[in-house]
């Protein structure tokens, strides 16, 4: 063999992870490529490209169902994407529940969906896709369950106008798993530098283009949750108020909300502020929360 063939062989490029390696962050995936990131909630579409030098641009929405936006879009679609490939995040069609008791062990990814009866018991449903989040410090747990169906169909459809999914995940239980693992951090950095005192009970606000999740914590314990999908929608602030209302009244102005939002989760705050107006809010958002999670992980 020749050496410029032995040079070509191994180049850089032969050691790349393929596009639909999901055993890879999608960074090292499309590192030097651009790619697309799609929200997908009932109102419409949002969306942003990745260049390749990896940085994202200035967020888009496209109201309606998502074939129409697909019709009118693709093209575009497919010009910001080497391939096609895509990253996806659902906003409806999914549940998430808190779920105490749940097996731990060999609780993965692959064994959840291979066969989810193993780690949920009798709480699994046939159809359903599965992913997990724990609590390391008490037997609690939350789950996220989406209809397998429409997975399948979200795949099918972005397929037939030339995109290639290669990641598709829930945005709300991605930026809830993300602010549960800072606030855990916070914690044990609380503990060490103050033994004596915790962190306190708090209230985690996940806001992610208009659905809700609320997760209470007394302590290092996850208490009580509500989900919502699609639940405000413009200025339309009453239904939130109706789910978020009865669970500060249980607590204290010594306790602290934490809030995780997409780019217009200020009035969110804003909200948040009016009925909670003696609970600190430490606001852990960038611009970008949904969207870094989408290309880092």
């Amino acid at each position: 063999m020749k050496l410029s063939e032995v040079t070509k062989v191994l180049s850089l490029a032969a050691f790349r992870p393929d596009p639909d390696d999901c055993s890879f962050t999608w960074e090292k995936r499309f590192k030097k490529r651009k790619s697309l990131f799609l929200s997908i909630a009932r109102e419409g579409v949002t969306w942003k490209s990745m260049d390749k030098n990896g940085v994202l641009s200035v967020s888009e929405f496209v109201p309606g169902a998502l074939q129409d936006v697909l019709e009118d879009m693709a093209s575009e679609f497919l010009e910001l994407s080497d391939g096609g490939w895509c990253c996806v995040s659902i906003n409806q069609r999914y549940v998430i529940s808190l779920e105490t008791n749940l097996m731990r062990k060999d609780s993965g990814f692959d064994v959840l969906r291979s066969s989810p009866r193993a780690v949920l018991g009798s709480k699994a449903e046939r159809g359903k896709r599965y992913s997990l989040k724990h609590n390391s410090e008490s037997n609690s747990s939350v789950l996220l369950s989406v209809d397998e169906e429409y997975i399948k169909g979200v795949e099918s459809l972005l397929g037939r106008f030339g995109l290639k999914v290669g990641r598709i995940c829930c945005g709300v239980f991605s930026m809830l798993s993300e602010s549960l693992e800072q606030i855990e951090k916070a914690r044990e950095e609380f503990k060490n530098s103050k033994p004596k005192k915790d962190l306190g009970n708090i209230l985690n606000v996940i806001s992610c283009y208009g659905s809700i999740c609320i997760l209470r914590m007394e302590g290092e314990k996850w208490v009580e949750m509500r989900s919502r999908v699609s639940l405000h929608k413009g200025k339309d602030i009453e239904p939130l108020k109706k789910i978020i209302l009865p669970i500060i009244e249980d607590m204290s102005s010594e306790d602290q909300i934490v809030f995780s939002g997409d780019e217009a989760g200020e009035y969110i705050k804003n909200i948040l502020n009016e009925v909670s107006p003696d609970m600190k809010i430490n606001d852990i958002s960038s611009i970008n929360s949904l969207w870094n999670l989408m290309s880092k992980n």
